[in-house]
């Protein structure tokens, strides 16, 4: 009897399957295809074949089974790396907003460094920024376009509107106010609910940096006004020219804590002084009042420079809070040009002679005013000769992130030597020109320069 041709092909393919990866010879499968077909239907041998050929079908099903489960299984977790990869760029583009709107007090830089992160992460193409001025809004970088609907729409409803797919003007939002817009652009690609969800998270960190931003530049304003205000106006005297100049910071947060002054005491002497309060804002201008005010009262009563220093010492470290003082207070005899000065912590005079030499009153001085520490004032006397000016400043005039104090005094010693404008008020700007230069300084400046013309001039003045 001759077997099954259905079972020999079955077992035959069941085999090669479960052999194919073994590279059995021809032959090999020959003497295997021939002891296959001489099995007999019904025989144990054929039995045992059949039930192996049923097992391998099982195993082979419950293979596949098995690999279908973990395709879906690394299709899974591919789709969930890609998903934390998502959320891990997207928070770290949120930290870089972050720290965009908090590393600057300035509105419009700040904005712009925000817009430059949105478009080169890919969240827009083309943006625009508005700044709420008024009742309606401003574009900073094109002060005469006009906000369309869409933008408006954002303003009055406190929420993103879109204009198609490619558009969205989201609100930057504080509280109940809406601080500015930022108009999104795409060329290619819709916005989803998501990249609207992104861009209102953008939007949000954007308004507590403008928010910080509006609130600075407001009290910089005030702090500038009012320490403006309290600024003297200085008088003319026939033995001694006097000019000063004040100039605030550009940017930053230094405002409020320089002053200077001068005045002329009952005694024939006139008085000249330049501080700087540290601390900034309105607290520092407010201190910067009291003690230019202060300071000219114990002056005007007679005190000398050291003494006047020491009273306003004493009188600082009784007020409550952390602020302090550096002063330098300097009097001068119009009728024979004797100085005598002191200083607290202050970067020394300037004195230069009528053939244009310069030389800096670097000598011993006094701790800033306000530390609690043991104080002692010396206090100087130099006779001027007819012609020589003197120079009181802050250190704003000479100190620079990129240089040292050193350097600063050199710059400011050159700026004098090489200036051929003779009268006062030109050599104060050129000063001012080429210490500052047309770049941002962080501190402000207070610049007092005084010439002593000698007794001759008043006898002259007198006569006429």
């Amino acid at each position: 009897m001759t077997a099954d041709p259905r079972l020999t092909n079955e077992l035959k393919a069941e085999v090669e399957r479960v052999l194919s990866a073994r590279n059995l010879p021809p032959r090999a499968w020959e003497t295997i295809t021939a002891e296959l077909a001489a099995i007999e239907p019904g025989s144990p041998i054929g039995d045992v074949l059949e039930a192996l050929t049923a097992v391998i079908r099982e195993q082979r099903g419950e293979l596949s089974w098995h690999q279908s489960e973990l395709e879906q299984t690394n299709a899974g977790l591919l789709a969930l790396h890609a998903e934390i990869d998502r959320q891990r760029q997207r928070t770290a583009f949120l930290d870089d907003v972050s720290r965009a709107s908090a590393t600057s007090l300035d509105s419009v830089e700040m904005l712009d460094e925000v817009a430059s992160l949105v478009r080169s992460n890919g969240l827009a193409d083309r943006t625009r920024v508005w700044t709420a001025a008024g009742d309606g809004l401003a574009c900073p970088a094109d002060p005469h376009r006009k906000p369309d609907v869409t933008t408006r729409r954002a303003l009055v409803s406190h929420k993103p509107v879109q204009d198609g797919d490619h558009r969205v003007s989201v609100p930057l939002t504080a509280g109940p106010h809406v601080l500015g817009i930022f108009d999104l652009h795409r060329e290619s690609a819709p916005f989803v609910h998501d990249d609207i969800t992104l861009a209102k998270a953008v939007a949000n960190r954007a308004a507590v940096g403008l928010r910080n931003a509006n609130e600075y530049e407001r009290e910089h304003e005030l702090a500038e006004r009012l320490q403006r205000a309290m600024l003297p106006a200085l008088a003319s005297y026939d033995e001694l020219d006097i000019v000063a100049r004040y100039r605030s910071a550009t940017r930053g947060v230094h405002v409020g804590g320089d002053w200077y002054d001068a005045f002329h005491r009952p005694d024939g002497k006139v008085v000249l002084t330049v501080g700087d309060v540290t601390g900034h804002g309105l607290d520092a201008a407010v201190v910067m009042g009291k003690l230019q005010n202060v300071l000219r009262a114990y002056a005007i009563e007679g005190h000398g420079p050291a003494a006047s220093l020491r009273l306003v010492h004493d009188l600082l470290r009784g007020e409550p809070g952390t602020l302090f003082a550096t002063a330098v207070v300097a009097e001068v005899e119009l009728g024979t040009g004797v100085m005598r000065w002191a200083s607290a912590g202050h970067p020394p005079p300037l004195v230069q002679a009528p053939t244009g030499e310069v030389e800096f009153l670097d000598v011993d001085h006094g701790p800033m005013l306000g530390i609690n520490i043991p104080y002692d004032i010396p206090e100087h006397e130099r006779a001027l000769s007819p012609g020589s000016s003197v120079v009181l400043y802050t250190d704003g005039l000479i100190e620079r992130r990129s240089s040292d104090i050193d350097a600063g005094m050199e710059r400011l010693a050159g700026a004098f030597t090489t200036c051929e404008a003779a009268r006062l008020e030109e050599r104060t700007e050129h000063v001012l020109k080429v210490m500052l230069g047309g770049s941002d300084h962080d501190d402000d400046v207070c610049l007092l320069l005084c010439r002593w013309a000698g007794p001759e001039r008043s006898g002259e003045t007198a006569s006429a």
